[in-house]
């Protein structure tokens, strides 16, 4: 019969998983692939030489969309396992976490669509009828495209849904300190805020008010480096069966 020390055990070995999935894979693909990466090949206003990066870059370039879908994936099982531990708290909100989750890979697959195809445009693969100049224009229009979407957040609309029922689920089960559970529901309010106010204001302005919405994501780097080193603090109380 499993005992209480025995469930908090497997509950401490679970997030462990799920926490060095993230932390040891997803944070630094996507710091690669997604910031360092990009940031050399993508030039603001300059068609041709953005094209020229790419094509300099294309295998890194390749491999930031292949690490990028792993990176969705991998994020996705590690919010699978912190379902199986949150279930027996609250299946509803832990279904809701998933639900959020799950939506964002359909997201990432359209921005890796966007990334591929102005390879392909530059590769001369996609329309062989256009000149070099239209081939760069439109893979640029592409990649353009990449980075206004990530820019205003639409996936981090999302992960924002996710993180307010992750963190009352945190609060809930008391699994880390309460006080990282409201964090973590404040830094998914920012998130969505974050989405909400690309999307509405303009560029000046939001610049202004991100500087202080991107500190909200430090709550949920806090809560996953607590369930790494300490594991969880007791058992979870069954709330919803």
């Amino acid at each position: 019969m499993e005992t209480p020390l025995d469930t908090t055990r497997q509950d401490s070995k679970t997030v462990r998983i799920a926490t060095s999935l993230f932390i040891f894979f997803c944070v630094p693909t996507s710091i690669w692939g997604q910031s360092y990466l990009m940031g050399k090949i993508f030039v603001a206003q300059n068609p041709v030489a953005t094209a020229t990066n790419l094509l300099a870059n294309e295998f890194s370039f390749r491999g930031s969309i292949l690490f990028h879908l792993l990176g969705t994936i991998t994020f996705v099982a590690m919010m699978l396992l912190f379902y199986q531990v949150f279930k027996p708290v609250d299946k509803f909100l832990s279904r809701l976490m998933m639900v959020s989750i799950l939506a964002t890979i359909p997201v990432v697959l359209v921005f890796e669509v966007f990334n591929f195809t102005a390879l392909m445009i530059l590769k001369n693969e996609a329309r062989p009828t256009f000149d070099v100049a239209q081939q760069q224009e439109v893979a640029y229009l592409f990649l353009r495209m990449n980075r206004s979407a990530t820019g205003a957040g639409i996936g981090k609309l999302f992960y924002g849904l996710c993180f307010i029922p992750f963190g009352i689920l945190i609060y809930r089960s008391a699994l880390a300190p309460r006080i990282i559970g409201i964090l973590v529901i404040i830094g998914g309010i920012g998130y969505v805020a974050d989405t909400s106010i690309a999307i509405l204001l303009q560029r000046p302005v939001y610049v202004m008010i991100r500087s202080y919405l991107m500190y909200t994501t430090v709550a949920y780097i806090l809560a996953l480096l607590w369930f790494l080193i300490m594991g969880v603090r007791k058992t979870t109380t069954i709330a919803n069966q």
